[in-house]
């Protein structure tokens, strides 16, 4: 334009010019983008937080023409994870290269494609291209190892399976007697009532010694901090440490939570129920669907049917100590962890909450941010020695 308004010369050669830099530039990406043979292999689908993210990408130009200013990216879900990689090939070159990246979060992520892209020498013109399919990876929680720990019953084995007595109905039931006068019909035993010519009743207990439910709290409201520095981050860690522990000496485990759902698994035995429960605690999220004290109320049927409760939170509430004192009175074994919201830079004071489990008998154990979950489960916080309530007020 500024040459046909002028006239002058040096305007339409700098047109000219510009306009052939052009289309040799968006000639150039186009064959860059072309001919690319990509191949992935990625070594594992199942990790732990903490374990590598192993891969190899192979990529082959398949053209006569040499390729400059490539860059591979590795697309994923997985947050805070970018795995990038530039370089360039020769005619008919090929360049491998291994990733190993560390697994941060847990959860269910989408790895891939792998996204080629190029741009010319002057940054004008950039194009991309997809390889591969998408393929998820499932990252567990990370667990630690809690061979000191102890509930407040430590003769929880696999023999010699104690029983308690039940005066309600529940799934277990564990012989017969006489019919006594006020049994309901739903307890005669009917096979043993036409065997010996008399009504026999059904006896109930609440269960075996030798089966434990953790109670994981979720709820939004009482957690602090972000991604793998937060508090849920840990209470999930710790649930899942807790399974692999019990798992290992064969001890039926289960858990419960109410987050965005609510999650619930029956104690029981096994890889399979193990893996089960890693996939769970893998997905599950924080919500508002339930306060601690709701959940220990509401669900009050599930927590008699077994003798050990294992309640995990970082909650300061005293409402849901006074629920647990209810649960107290059915002669089950409880034990309470605490998850210190302080050390997340949150905000709570816990010396009331661990003052109101004191007067129930029950210390509470007491984790914050970057103890060894080990050691800190390895004594009660009253047993620990150097340990005084005022350290928990918030500064």
């Amino acid at each position: 334009m500024t040459g046909l308004a002028t006239g002058f010369g040096l305007f339409f050669r700098l047109g000219y010019i510009i306009s052939v830099v052009c289309i040799i530039s968006l000639i150039s990406v186009y064959l860059n983008a072309r001919k690319l043979e990509v191949t992935i292999d990625r070594r594992n689908s199942l990790l732990s937080v903490g374990e590598q993210i192993d891969k190899r990408i192979s990529i082959r130009n398949l053209s006569v023409i040499p390729k400059t200013l490539l860059m591979a990216t590795d697309v994923t879900t997985i947050p805070k994870y970018s795995s990038s990689y530039a370089f360039g090939l020769t005619t008919k070159g090929y360049r491998s290269w291994r990733s190993t990246d560390e697994a941060l979060h847990r959860g269910l992520f989408q790895m891939g494609p792998v996204e080629i892209s190029t741009t010319d020498l002057l940054g004008i013109y950039r194009a991309k291209t997809l390889h591969g399919s998408p393929e998820k990876i499932m990252v567990y929680p990370k667990i630690h190892d809690l061979k000191n720990f102890q509930t407040g019953n430590s003769n929880l084995t696999n023999e010699g399976m104690a029983r308690r007595k039940s005066h309600i109905l529940s799934p277990h039931a564990s012989s017969v007697r006489e019919y006594a006068y006020g049994d309901s019909l739903s307890r005669i035993h009917w096979k043993s009532t036409a065997r010996s010519g008399r009504l026999m009743s059904k006896e109930f207990d609440v269960g075996t010694s030798n089966e434990v439910m953790i109670l994981n709290d979720l709820d939004d409201s009482v957690h602090v901090g972000e991604l793998d520095q937060s508090s849920i981050e840990l209470s999930i860690s710790l649930v899942a440490s807790l399974c692999k522990k019990y798992s290992n000496s064969n001890t039926p485990i289960g858990f419960m939570s109410h987050g965005k759902e609510r999650y619930h698994l029956p104690p029981s035995m096994g890889q399979s129920h193990f893996d089960r429960t890693m996939e769970i605690l893998a997905t599950a999220q924080s919500g508002n669907d339930k306060k601690l004290h709701q959940i220990l109320n509401e669900e009050k049927n599930i927590w008699i049917t077994y003798t050990s409760v294992i309640i995990i939170t970082p909650s300061d509430k005293i409402e849901w100590v006074s629920a647990l004192s209810e649960l107290s009175q059915f002669n089950i074994n409880i034990t309470v962890i605490l998850i210190d919201p302080v050390s997340f830079s949150g905000e709570g004071d816990q010396t009331t909450v661990i003052s109101a489990l004191g007067s129930i008998g029950i210390s509470p154990f007491l984790l914050k941010k970057g103890d060894s979950m080990e050691a800190a489960l390895s004594r009660s916080f009253s047993r620990r020695d150097n340990s005084k309530l005022v350290g928990l007020a918030p500064r």
